[in-house]
Parts: structure tokens; C-alpha cells; sequence
């Protein structure tokens, strides 16, 4: 075998070896990605049921009062256990509404027809619509807060699995160069060998 079919097969075999090396880099690069892709879905189905979730309990909660009033409506002259306590307060605080109510209706100076003798400002309607608006406004505020902590979350896994991608995939790349460089060492040195021997 002459020295230029040695360099021939010395150098087939580099280039050879630095494919497979090539290859095996950009499989670990792909595996590394499909896990970064998984984690960023995770992470928004993770804020979507983080949404619902919350979204349910709320509606829990409006059940939950609605049963209580049914309860009191048909329960309220007859009540059981510690549901006694519970609608006497009910009770108690009906009694002292009717009595506010009847106070305001003389301090407006209803008349005996029912109407009011002087224009009257309802600022305790307006106070208690503001009153749920700002209900209304905290819960809702709490949900944002609630989905915007998940997707922060979720973004910031997504960030970590991305670095440590990237650092395999360089660490990966490095790996590759150091193989090839060994490799075409190699064939340096079989090549001097080869010329050597000629």
C-alpha cells in the first residue's frame, strides 16, 4: 500500500469518525429541545388549570352561600344543632334592618301615600354597589395575581431547562471538537509514520 492510499484511508476514517461524532451531537441537541418544548407546554396547561381551578372555587363559594340561604329560608323557624345559634343572628340582623329602614323612611318624610316628601341621594345603594365592585375587583385581581405567578413559574422552568440545554449542548460541542482534534492528531501522526516508513 502506497503512502497515498495510507493518507487516503488515515483521513477516511477522520472524517468518518468526526460524522459520527456530528451525528451523536445533534441527537443529544434534538433531545434537548423536545424536553425545553415539553417543559414551556407544561407550563401553560400548568396557568390554564391554575385559571380553572380558581374559577371553580369561586363558583363553590356562590353555591355554597346560596345553599345557606336556602337552608335559613326554610329552616329559619325551625333550625337543628348549631344552625340555632346561626339563625338567630340571621334573625337578629333582619329585625335591626327592618328597624333602620323604617328610620330612614321617616328621616326621608315618607308620605302617607308611600312617596317621599323630599328627593333623597341613595348613597347607601351606591356604597354597597362599590362595596361588590371592589369585591369583585380584589378577587379578580387575585386571580391575575394567581395566573401570573403560575406563568412566572412556568417561565422560569422553561428558562432553566433551556440553559441547561444549551450547556449540554456545548458542553456536547466541546466534546465533539476535542474528538475531532484527537482524531486528526491521529492521522497526523500516521500520515508522519506513513512518510516515514516510505
Amino acid at each position: 500500500m502506497g503512502l497515498k492510499d495510507k493518507l487516503l484511508c488515515v483521513l477516511g476514517q477522520a472524517t468518518d469518525s468526526a460524522r459520527d461524532i456530528a451525528g451523536k451531537a445533534a441527537d443529544v441537541t434534538r433531545d434537548i429541545a423536545g424536553k425545553a418544548a415539553d417543559k414551556a407546554k407544561a407550563g401553560g396547561r400548568i396557568a390554564k388549570l391554575s385559571m380553572d381551578i380558581a374559577k371553580e372555587k369561586e363558583s363553590m363559594k356562590k353555591t355554597y352561600l346560596e345553599i345557606g340561604k336556602l337552608y335559613y329560608d326554610t329552616h329559619k323557624n325551625n333550625p337543628e344543632g348549631f344552625f340555632i345559634q346561626l339563625c338567630e343572628e340571621i334573625s337578629l340582623a333582619e329585625k335591626t334592618i327592618a328597624e333602620k329602614q323604617a328610620e330612614l323612611a321617616e328621616v326621608k318624610g315618607d308620605s302617607a301615600d308611600g312617596k317621599p316628601d323630599l328627593e333623597v341621594e341613595f348613597e347607601e345603594v351606591v356604597g354597597e354597589a362599590e362595596q361588590e365592585a371592589t369585591c369583585c375587583c380584589e378577587k379578580a385581581g387575585e386571580a391575575v395575581e394567581d395566573a401570573k405567578d403560575c406563568c412566572c413559574d412556568a417561565a422560569e422552568d422553561v428558562k432553566d431547562c433551556c440553559c441547561d440545554a444549551a450547556e449540554d449542548v456545548k458542553d456536547c460541542c466541546c466534546d465533539v471538537a476535542e474528538d475531532v482534534k484527537d482524531c486528526c492528531r491521529k492521522a497526523a501522526e500516521e500520515v508522519e509514520e506513513a512518510v516515514k516508513d516510505e
